[in-house]
């Protein structure tokens, strides 16, 4: 019975074969089309072995017993040489027995066996490179932030998983499958037109045709998604602007050292472009601003009733030839297409939350909106003692001082403190004025007193708030305003409030900038949308044109007909000049046709002074007419703009912030709290490089002295204490421990 199913199994593969060979179609549509008991690389085999062993290699030959390759005899031999050199690698153990006993052994042989025999082979064994840069990730391990973003990502992969969205994405053909190469993209592919266009489509767009089940993400254990999130830690170590496709430059390769894995760009790149289709940036904020919250709270506990927020604004250019939302880039002195993202920072100045805004972002406005979402993580919403509850001030610079902000402000619940323009101060607005006084915190007179302002989007209202006024004994005056009532928040708390900022987070928070490249956009799509402030402006313009035509329509219709003379005139004049010629600068026509000329261009001048004489009975309507006019055909064509997407740029700044917070933490707590610069740590720090060895369960990172800076090498070395004595554990479950040689 073995030996007729054989004899059919034989004949039917070869029968399939023959069928292959005489199709016109290609070998892989074939297979696709035809119900074939077979697979498209089960066939190549097959082929192969009919070319190396003739029909007899497709005969089933188990029934003769196991010819046992890998003998006794090689397996002890493997044995000792490994117990001898753990270090050696699959291939290499390879190439020996190849050597010494002519025959191959597989690589998935061999690393069975040392699975077996408790001879894992580690890239770690022998000597390789490190640096002192890995401080960051081992602080950034032993403090949890790494697992809380990769828990957040996780359990968002997981719940897109479950959801009826994915699985109706199950559904969705792959497109243009013949121009994949092993389910890459070639250069065919990505030329085709229906891809370029999509390239840059709104996220909204994409998803809707996006197969989520092909994304490698939801594949991926939590070790390796912990992985990737360590690597886009630590892009700004690895790369000197923070951008993924610098990954692949030399300095890129740190990656292998501070991950465990020495990721490609095109890998990260695909990998944060997942993370984008699952629209994962609010989570994440919120997650990060839960970590950061809890974590400074934890370390700079307070029993002070009042708390300080610094908000602050980082405007990035966006260079792009579309229309979009536009705003004052400072850093480059012009209005342009931008992202404006609002920060929140604690009174220390750490970034704890963020959110980025198309165009310009009312600081004010939207700063409440950002307190409010993340109000139920702030401990000080806690109460001490019995009845003293902690109060939020929110510290805003001269963005936020808009009297419309300032009512919104007033009527949150939350108290404010900021500057005022000069623009706005005036004697006559200044009532209740109180005694001068020594400023107890710097060279400057106080006084305390009351300010009217009157807002500019709705007349006639007028908004009083309570002033202080700075004397500084330089001659300089500030006026700032806050909403804090003088029993609860004395005159010179409000001033050495406000003036904190710099340098606790106006410093920072510029350093934190250009230090992780947080100025930078990435990459975005765009949405073609209605410019409603534009089209609003519009309905206004053309609104009161109409009246001011309706109002001046007598005058309208004279100059009209007026122009339509002046206009004919112009024409018989164009005939003239065309007959003259110029010679050396003067115009040469007969003495009949010059005499014509000029009496028509004193007709044409005796009509524009009629006309300009008829607009001076009315010049304020003209004048007003004019430029609504010109207003209104300046923007005309401006009725349609371009919404960026900010999920990916949210994604990355999430993980930049995070490093910043880091850095702030090594600082704190293993250089006793000493100011350094990003910039500063990078290259007095980071840039020391090393060797890493495994050895046992310790990992052995052994950082090269700068024996030019021996000041910061002793302070390193006690940073080095610090960091050992944590006890932290990479990836692979080995315990940090840092010398410094």
């Amino acid at each position: 019975m073995i030996e007729i199913n054989q004899e059919s199994r034989v004949s039917t593969i070869l029968q399939i074969m023959k069928d292959v060979k005489e199709s016109p179609l290609s070998v892989n549509k074939y297979f696709k089309e035809k119900n074939v008991p077979f697979g498209q690389a089960q066939y190549y085999l097959y082929k192969k072995a009919i070319e190396k062993f003739g029909i007899e290699g497709l005969y089933d030959q188990r029934r003769n017993g196991n010819n046992l390759k890998f003998s006794d005899e090689m397996k002890s031999f493997v044995k000792g040489l490994l117990k001898h050199n753990l270090s050696l690698t699959s291939t290499e153990v390879q190439n020996t027995i190849k050597n010494e006993f002519k025959t191959t052994i597989s690589n998935t042989v061999i690393n069975d066996f040392r699975r077996e025999h408790d001879l894992i082979w580690s890239v770690y064994a022998s000597v390789n490179e490190s640096g002192a840069s890995e401080m960051v990730v081992a602080l950034a391990l032993n403090c949890g932030l790494i697992d809380a973003i990769t828990d957040s990502i996780y359990w968002c992969a997981q719940k897109k998983k479950e959801s009826d969205v994915f699985k109706e994405s199950e559904l969705i053909q792959k497109d243009h499958q013949d121009l994949r190469s092993k389910g890459r993209f070639t250069s065919e592919y990505n030329n085709q037109s229906q891809v370029r266009e999509s390239r840059f489509k709104p996220l909204e767009e994409k998803i809707e045709n996006k197969r989520f089940a092909s994304m490698n993400i939801f594949s991926l254990s939590r070790e390796s998604i912990m992985r990737y999130m360590l690597a886009l830690f630590s892009l700004p170590i690895a790369t000197a602007n923070g951008r993924v496709k610098s990954v692949d430059n030399p300095r890129g390769n740190a990656l292998k050292y501070l991950c465990g894995f020495n990721y490609k760009a095109a890998t990260l790149d695909k990998h944060i472009r997942e993370l984008k289709y699952l629209q994962i940036s609010n989570e994440l904020i919120e997650t990060t601003a839960k970590f950061w919250i809890d974590f400074w709270s934890r370390r700079n506990g307070s029993d002070n009733i009042f708390t300080c927020y610094y908000i602050d604004g980082n405007t990035k250019a966006l260079w792009s030839s579309k229309p979009c939302h536009k705003g004052k880039v400072t850093m480059l002195g012009r209005v342009m297409n931008c992202l404006e993202q609002v920060f929140i920072h604690d009174g220390q100045g750490h970034p704890i939350y963020f959110q980025t805004f198309n165009g310009h972002a009312d600081l004010g406005k939207n700063s409440l909106g950002m307190m409010d979402k993340i109000s139920q993580y702030l401990k000080d919403t806690t109460t001490l003692g019995d009845q003293i509850t902690v109060n939020r001030i929110l510290i805003l610079d001269g963005g936020g001082n808009g009297v419309k902000t300032l009512r919104e402000l007033s009527g949150s619940g939350y108290h404010f403190i900021t500057i005022l323009d000069s623009n706005q101060i005036n004697d006559r607005k200044i009532k209740s004025i109180s005694e001068k006084k020594r400023y107890d915190f710097g060279d400057a007179y106080l006084v305390d007193c009351t300010i009217e302002l009157e807002d500019s989007n709705d007349k006639g209202y007028i908004f009083e708030t309570r002033t202080v006024q700075v004397h500084w004994d330089n001659g300089r005056t500030s006026v700032l305003i806050t909403n804090l009532s003088e029993k609860i928040f004395t005159t010179d708390n409000v001033v050495k409030s406000y003036f904190n900022r710099w340098p606790a987070q106006e410093l920072n928070f510029r350093d934190m900038k250009s230090g992780v490249n947080i100025h930078r956009v990435v990459g975005y799509g765009k949405k073609l949308v209605d410019n409603i402030t534009v089209l609003e402006k519009i309905e206004r313009l053309q609104r009161q044109k109409n009246e001011l035509e309706w109002e001046l329509r007598d005058p309208l219709d004279e100059i009209r007909n007026m122009e339509e003379t002046l206009q004919l005139k112009i024409t018989e004049e164009r005939i003239y000049r065309e007959k003259s010629t110029i010679i050396k600068g003067s115009r040469r026509l007969s003495e009949h046709d010059m005499q014509s000329l000029k009496s028509i261009q004193k007709e044409i001048n005796s009509i524009k002074r009629k006309i300009k004489k008829i607009e001076k009975d009315h010049l304020k309507q003209f004048t007003s007419l004019k430029k609504k006019k010109d207003e209104l055909a300046r923007i005309i064509d401006k009725k349609k703009i371009y919404s960026v997407d900010v999920e990916l740029d949210q994604i990355m700044t999430c993980f930049k912030i995070s490093f910043a917070n880091i850095c702030c933490y090594l600082l704190d707590e293993c250089f006793n709290g000493e100011k350094m610069t990003l910039q500063r740590l990078y290259d007095v720090v980071f840039d020391l490089h090393g060797k890493v060895k495994i050895d046992g369960d310790q990992r052995n990172i052994i950082v090269e002295r700068n024996p030019k800076q021996e000041d910061v090498m002793r302070k390193l070395e006690s940073a080095f204490d610090v960091v050992n004595s944590m006890g932290v554990k990479d990836l692979n479950g080995r315990r940090y421990n840092f010398k410094l040689l």
